[in-house]
């Protein structure tokens, strides 16, 4: 992934700013244009080295990077660029502001008497916001410096002291309210405001509207007066007093009308005729006056004359259709509600935000006292409800892995702090946690890992403080039980994202755990080489799959497993490389051929035999007892899902391409919740995906049926052969190949 993949990503963006109408989008594709040219210039100069952990020159790992797509850093500093309006405010306040060194002055003067005060009280009162995690590093200062240890505070400003000019190390002003635990939410209050205080009207509404209440009268009155012109079944025959005159009137108002401009239907069609008919009536030919017959004739026939009960009827109902509430006007009557929540919380009680317009709000919108409001508002509002995960789940918040991924930072850095002996210090670690989540993973090669939360320097000069305890472990084990095991409930199909390992991760070495999680590798960055874990998470996993139905169908040789022993350095080395050799082997492959679709072979025989975590996390967590009694529904709606995505139609080959590695995926986990259920539920669980399997599109059946086959065999205690090798029918499902995939049709030929 290099020059070649910037690239691409640049005519992205410009294909997307020169192909759409919608000002927002655009605004979107040029910050990605400039964002790629940035990365395309530092390419071409040489002053960044992409794929290390620290890719600026001078600039250390624990300055937190703007990173985009692909992992690749801009060059900008997510804590300096442009002042913020908060810094800006200060630097009027606070006297001997130099303009154009404001940011070297006001991290100096959070350094005097006033400013390390001034921190501390803010401190005390919690009135702060850490949205980059630098911004809590002099928080961190004033907190050591009033605890009198002034060399470790020394110590930390040495360390920050360089980047005054360059970064922001102190936070804005912001009252929050204390992280909680229990309660998480997707959006905050001030997200959902902002999107209703700038819902656009819905252009289909307002074009219908507009016609309904503008174009189709004209339309009733230009039919009606060509109605005036019939003798003997045909139009322009006779012309009433003022005909020509009425005629170009009505012809000159539709004119006005902004939607007619670009419109070939027959209602712009019969006004063009009516304004030649009433400068020139006699320049009408025969196809001119069948035209103005046919049109006529239809109208009438299909809804009565213009001015008939049953007309008149019709366009009164379609009148009440539109003359709804109009959505953007009370989207922001409902922003208003959302102003006495604080900005940054989510909200339990929605009870006053979805009542009716009151009579201020309704003068306020120009709507009707008592209009409610519409459900696709309400939908947004529901965004930032305030919940558990499971309520959340429940409904419809968090929709995958990477949604939970999202809100388990509020959970998790609580309890992260939780070992910490001051409250104080505990809400700034905390803080710091969250804001410290949010930044983005840089691409990393030759097995590096990314900066950890510890490496920060204002955390690691109080990680010290921090005191262990049962309940603290205890906690973390509970979150990450309960946390791993709605996640899989809830989207059994789906390995877990990285991004929610890395909170996993947070909670198992908070609750002191040896469960080594293992992230999902990248095709395109691989190496050739795991690290130790794993090698250590597939020999546990081996113990927990031995002669089970998931053993039988990738044709695991658990006992191979069990000799990936890791511990000692030597052992280690030889284990990692014996494991990167058993995955290259299983998929027929060659290591270190820097292939994409080669190196997908490899990895995923590697998720093949580590279970991808599901292992560690059902036995060594007990979520086998814990699911055990809704493996089954898992099973089905895993199938569902599968079925699901071959069914969907898509002319882009990539697309079908991560189609089969998902739902090779989604196989993948089936297999391993079938093995985990007991000999006779795994029998009805079997029955419920043939029942399923029976009900598909034939194409499909015909097309998948050496899947089933091979799964038949598997739960009947046969051990299938891999790589594509077929016999008596059956074939393993695998998601990764480097030739075109035999569940693909043939090129050419359509997938349906």
């Amino acid at each position: 992934m290099g020059a070649g993949y910037a690239v691409f990503q640049l005519s992205k963006a410009l294909i997307a700013h020169d192909h759409t109408s919608s000002p927002l989008a655009r605004f979107n594709a040029r910050r990605r244009i400039s964002h790629w040219q940035q990365v395309i210039a530092h390419m071409l100069q040489g002053t960044a080295e992409y794929g290390s952990r620290t890719p600026l020159a001078e600039i250390p790992a624990w300055v937190t990077l703007e990173v985009i797509t692909g992992g690749f850093a801009t060059g900008n500093l997510l804590a300096g660029g442009e002042l913020t309006d908060y810094e800006r405010e200060l630097a009027a306040r606070v006297p001997g502001i130099r303009k154009g060194f404001e940011r070297l002055d006001l991290n100096a003067w959070h350094l005097t008497d006033d400013g390390l005060e001034t921190l501390q009280q803010r401190l005390a009162s919690c009135d702060y916001s850490v949205d980059v995690p630098e911004e809590a590093a002099l928080l961190t200062v004033a907190w050591l410096s009033s605890q009198r240890r002034n060399d470790e505070a020394r110590a930390l400003i040495d360390v920050i002291v360089p980047f005054f000019d360059r970064l922001r190390f102190f936070p804005a002003t912001f009252a929050q309210l204390p992280i909680s635990a229990a309660h998480v939410h997707v959006a905050n209050v001030g997200e959902i405001k902002q999107l209703l205080l700038t819902l656009p009207p819905r252009a289909q509404i307002v074009a219908q509207k507009h016609t309904i209440e503008a174009r189709l009268p004209l339309y009733d009155s230009a039919v009606a007066h060509f109605l005036l012109t019939y003798q003997e079944g045909w139009p322009c025959r006779t012309y009433p007093a003022q005909w020509h005159e009425q005629a170009a009137e009505l012809a000159a108002r539709y004119e006005q009308l902004e939607t007619n401009k670009c419109s070939s239907d027959r209602v712009t069609e019969l006004f063009l005729l009516l304004e030649q008919c009433s400068h020139d009536a006699q320049s009408l030919t025969g196809r001119h006056v069948g035209r103005i017959r046919r049109i006529v004739d239809d109208f009438v026939r299909k809804h009565g004359a213009p001015d008939c009960a049953s007309h008149l009827a019709f366009r009164e109902d379609q009148l009440r259709q539109v003359s709804g509430p109009v959505h953007h006007l009370i989207a922001r009557a409902v922003a208003k509600r959302l102003s006495k929540y604080p900005v940054q919380s989510g909200i339990c009680d929605f009870g006053d935000l979805v009542m009716p317009l009151d009579v201020e709000e309704a003068a306020d919108c120009a709507q009707g006292e008592g209009v409610a409001i519409p459900a696709p508002i309400l939908r947004r509002v529901q965004r930032c409800r305030s919940g558990t995960i499971s309520e959340l789940i429940e409904h419809g918040l968090i929709t995958s892995g990477d949604t939970v991924a999202r809100v388990l930072p509020a959970m998790t850095a609580q309890l992260s702090s939780a070992g910490l002996r001051d409250e104080n210090l505990r809400r700034v670690y905390a803080s710091t946690y969250q804001a410290f989540r949010r930044r983005r993973s840089l691409l990393l090669l030759n097995l590096q890992r990314q900066v950890g939360f510890s490496e920060l320097p204002w955390i690691a000069a109080i990680e010290g403080d921090r005191q262990s305890g049962i309940g603290t472990e205890s906690a973390a084990r509970q979150s990450l039980v309960e946390s791993s095991a709605l996640t899989l409930h809830a989207f059994p199909y789906a390995i877990l994202p990285n991004k929610l390992l890395q909170e996993l991760g947070t909670l198992v070495d908070t609750a002191d755990l040896d469960l080594p999680l293992v992230e999902e590798v990248a095709a395109d960055i691989f190496m050739g080489q795991f690290s130790t874990k794993f090698a250590d998470t597939a020999r546990r996993a081996g113990l927990v799959i031995a002669g089970s139905l998931y053993a039988r169908y990738y044709a695991i040789d658990t006992d191979e497993l069990a000799g990936l022993v890791t511990r000692g350095r030597r052992r280690g080395r030889v284990a990692r490389e014996a494991f990167a050799a058993l995955c290259a082997k299983r998929a027929e492959a060659q290591l270190g051929t820097r292939h994409p679709a080669t190196n997908g072979t490899i990895l995923e025989q590697q998720q093949i035999l580590t279970t991808q975590n599901l292992a560690l996390l059902f036995d060594e967590l007990g979520l086998k007892g814990l699911l055990s009694t809704r493996l089954a529904g898992m099973v089905q709606a895993s199938f569902e899902w599968i079925c699901k995505r071959h069914h969907m139609h898509t002319d882009c080959y990539h697309a079908r391409l991560i189609m089969l590695k998902n739902t090779a995926y989604a196989w993948r986990q089936m297999v391993f919740y079938l093995a985990m259920l007991d000999e006779h539920e795994r029998a009805d669980a079997l029955e419920s995906v043939e029942v399923c399997f029976a009900k598909q599109p034939q194409a499909f059946r015909e097309r998948f049926l050496p899947v089933m086959i091979g799964l038949r065999k598997a739960a009947a205690g046969e051990v299938l052969p891999q790589q594509g090798q077929t016999v008596d029918g059956a074939r393993v499902f695998l998601g990764w190949t480097t030739t075109r995939h035999w569940l693909l049709p043939p090129q050419g030929v359509s997938s349906n």
